[in-house]
């Protein structure tokens, strides 16, 4: 197994960590890969990854982050951008 942390700090989510994220994702594209966060919540808003880099319908992708979290704040302008 393979560790890769990206500490994004919960008060500012910048996209050099969304960055980081997808580089680590590319990285390990061949590999079943499981994402993590303490709280679950930062892993839940990178649904942009799944939205920007796999081509998730916008829709599909927020319904299943929101079954976990509904991002206010810093998260929601994070999950708003685009890459």
């Amino acid at each position: 197994m393979t560790y890769v942390h990206i500490p994004a700090n919960f008060q500012n989510p910048t996209d050099e960590d969304f960055a980081k994220f997808c580089s680590a994702m590319e990285q390990l594209k061949e590999v079943p890969v499981h994402v993590h966060c303490i709280a679950n919540y930062r892993v839940s808003a990178f649904y942009r990854y799944r939205r920007d880099v796999l081509g998730v319908n916008d829709a599909e992708a927020r319904a299943e982050m929101e079954q976990v979290w509904h991002p206010e704040g810093v998260w929601a302008a994070f999950i708003g951008r685009s890459c």
